[in-house]
């Protein structure tokens, strides 16, 4: 075990006394060791300190010390550890004893994922950080996610014992928010595929306890505030139960305990919940429909949990007739319209042409996504628009007016750019020193570099580079840019995926170009891998390559001897309209979102 565990432990047993006998002194020095050992615990990271399993399964000593910070938060210890720290902080400020039995399950919970876990012998290295995971989002978007299941996880126990702080109920909604935005930042920007939302399992759980919140804000029902407790516990759930394709960093079997946590949570919220009544009332309207919502993809991640494959069609489809009537109810959550309903049915109306009109080929938004998808947003835009516009002239207050105007608009960026950036086709282009034209773009190939990272990690006995890099510099009309891929050696050899390119963004006003390297087509990166590897005489490296392409080692050595580098590169781009305008909205809501809070905190 750890040396870090002594400090938790300790810290548990104080805080266990301190909650049964309600003597403060033992709370207050229960949490200072929960700190101390926090301390030790991510000392173990920066410190190269790999006897830490959660070390040596996550970092390496050639990472930077941004990158070792980094490592401390990307598996399933290290993320509830950090988790846990922001609610001890949290419940030392502001809490009561009620908030120190939940840091207490979280400290429990740590245990028996094996987070003070220590290996048999002393590594002189880590395996190093996911590839994935070496990105300057890394640095943002967990962070945000564990302040806002802290902040959740807080409110909710408030609402159990009768409390509300309403400052750290927008502070909750802001960093959820934050963090789903930077989520889909990070996915647009990092994993090159050229999406930014998928309703993968783990976006989709995050989305939870914002939906639950934005209802509270339409309803004060208490109960909403016990729903974003369970979800926010749910989501942790989902993020280490194994089931996201796009989110697999870490696993761990005991991640269900996660969810014995939640349960009371959700138990609580069943009787107020009840007390929400059909009627016509616009906020009660507009919550009915984010619970609708909320159930919606509730059930979804349990479908997906059970081993059922959910698609994107369910997610979308499912929840666009409370996405609709959200819409439509958005202009009168705070003002009064004089024959509204005759309003209402003329935007269905237009809205039911525009379907008619896409579903008979007179109007497309994207010529490669499915008429289905196409007749779907053709409905959705002409009421988005008009809750864009009732919402402008409906609100007087500018950070109600911000919050309600950006949710149509991003519907509006969604409904446009979403097909193009998940059914889009790639169009591929050969560069070469020759300019070509393409899409209004002269594009011209300005060179190819190939680095090998400075880090090595040790593997069966001897050191292998971490990581290679093919960079290709290339010119858009007259603009300097570049797209990179990455080959992981490790993970080549544990035959994983091992190509991971990272794409080139091309503003154009409200549109992109997105450029990225496919990974079939990486053939001079793995040769120039492969090449240095043969020049250092790692033969039983490049033996155990061969044997993974399925070539004998001889013709893989020829191969390599007689390789020349290409002229040119194959590149691969789509153009995604409308897509900085989600930026520009999720940045809209968010502003708005910190106008509320100022005017809470006066």
């Amino acid at each position: 075990m750890h040396i870090s565990a002594i400090p938790f432990i300790t810290s548990a047993i104080l805080l266990s006394l301190s909650y049964y006998y309600k003597y403060r002194k033992l709370r207050v020095v229960g949490y200072i060791l929960l700190f101390l050992g926090f301390i030790l615990y991510i000392s173990a990271f920066l410190l190269d300190d790999f006897t830490l399993k959660e070390v040596y399964d996550h970092s390496s000593k050639h990472l930077s010390i941004i990158y070792k910070l980094c490592a401390s938060w990307s598996g399933s210890c290290g993320f509830i550890l950090w988790w846990c720290f922001a609610l001890a902080l949290l419940s030392l400020l502001y809490g009561t004893r009620y908030h120190d039995l939940v840091v207490l399950f979280l400290l429990i919970i740590l245990t028996l994922n094996g987070a003070f876990e220590t290996l048999n012998f002393k590594p002189i290295n880590g395996l190093g950080l996911n590839p994935l995971l070496k990105t300057f989002w890394m640095l943002l978007h967990p962070p945000a996610t564990f302040i806002g299941y802290a902040l959740g996880m807080f409110v909710a126990v408030d609402s159990i014992v009768n409390r509300e702080n309403r400052f750290l109920i927008y502070l909750a909604w802001i960093f959820i928010t934050i963090a789903n935005i930077l989520g889909a930042l990070w996915s647009y920007f990092t994993l090159g595929w050229g999406g930014y939302w998928a309703w993968d399992p783990v976006e989709t759980s995050l989305l939870l306890p914002w939906l639950s919140l934005t209802a509270y804000f339409h309803n004060r029902n208490r109960g909403l505030l016990s729903l974003t407790g369970f979800s926010v516990t749910f989501a942790a759930y989902i993020t280490r139960g194994g089931i996201s394709i796009l989110h697999g960093f870490a696993y761990s079997s005991f991640g269900f305990t996660i969810l014995l946590l939640g349960l009371p949570f959700l138990l609580k919220s069943i009787k107020p919940l009840r007390d929400l009544k059909l009627c016509f009332n616009p906020l009660n309207i507009a919550t009915l429909s984010i619970v609708f919502m909320y159930l919606v993809c509730l059930i979804g991640l349990m479908y997906q949990l059970l081993g059922f494959r959910v698609g994107t069609d369910y997610f979308n489809f499912t929840n666009a007739p409370f996405l609709a009537t959200l819409l439509l109810i958005l202009p009168i959550c705070k003002a009064s319209y004089k024959n509204y309903l005759k309003i209402v049915f003329a935007v269905l109306v237009i809205s039911s042409i525009c379907s008619a009109l896409t579903l008979l080929n007179y109007l497309k938004i994207c010529e490669d996504a499915p008429t289905h998808v196409n007749v779907a947003g053709a409905f959705i835009i002409p009421i988005a628009i008009f809750s864009l516009f009732g919402s402008i002239f409906s609100f007087d207050r500018i950070d109600y007016k911000l919050i309600h105007l950006s949710i149509p608009l991003i519907v509006i960026a969604t409904a446009i750019s979403w097909p193009y950036a998940y059914y889009g086709n790639y169009h591929s282009i050969y560069l070469s020193e020759k300019e070509i034209h393409v899409d209004g773009m002269n594009i011209k190939l300005k060179s190819i570099d190939f680095k090998e990272s400075k880090g090595y990690l040790s593997v069966h006995g001897y050191e292998i580079p971490e990581e290679s890099i093919e960079v290709v510099y290339f010119e858009v009309n007259g603009i300097n840019l570049s797209a990179r891929i990455k080959l992981n050696l490790l993970w080549l050899l544990s035959g994983r995926s091992f190509l991971f390119p990272e794409p080139c963004v091309v503003n154009s006003k409200l549109d992109n170009y997105y450029f990225v390297i496919p990974d079939i087509h990486a053939y001079d990166l793995f040769m120039f891998t492969s090449k240095r590897l043969y020049e250092q005489n790692e033969t039983l490296l490049l033996m155990s390559i061969a044997k993974l392409m399925n070539t004998s080692y001889d013709t893989f050595i020829k191969n390599l001897n007689n390789w020349k580098l290409s002229n040119g590169v194959l590149l691969m781009y789509k153009r995604i309209p409308l897509v900085n305008l989600v930026w520009i909205s999720s940045l809209l809501l968010v502003l708005g979102e910190v106008l509320c809070l100022m005017r809470c905190r006066k």
